[in-house]
């Protein structure tokens, strides 16, 4: 259900990551946060799935900032249980065409 994966952690996570993001604002503007769709009643829609137990993310949705928008997507799995999480991708694509990678080693 969406409203699960709205209110996951790991989606509340990568909402309160964006809006901090510094590589975000030359092409998203400034206010950068989840875009609400009309036809999910004025909430954010989350594509994907999140399940921790099984050890894999993999979510993708709209945000927008005060001069644009785009698509984040997120993708994180763990090779076993107990072991920490490994970020796959990390990105936002940009309505405009631009890519934006949030991965933690690049800049």
């Amino acid at each position: 259900m969406n409203a699960e994966r709205l209110s996951s952690s790991v989606v509340q996570q990568l909402s309160s990551r964006l809006k901090l993001d510094p590589r975000l604002v030359p092409v998203l503007g400034e206010r950068v946060r989840l875009e609400p769709r009309w036809w999910a009643l004025g909430e954010p829609y989350i594509s994907g799935a999140v399940n921790l137990l099984q050890g894999n993310v993999d979510v993708s949705f709209r945000i927008q900032g005060s001069r644009g928008k785009g698509t984040l997507y997120f993708t994180s799995i763990r090779q076993e249980k107990g072991a920490p999480f490994t970020i796959l991708r990390f990105k936002v694509i940009c309505d405009d065409g631009t890519v934006v990678s949030l991965l933690p080693n690049e800049s």
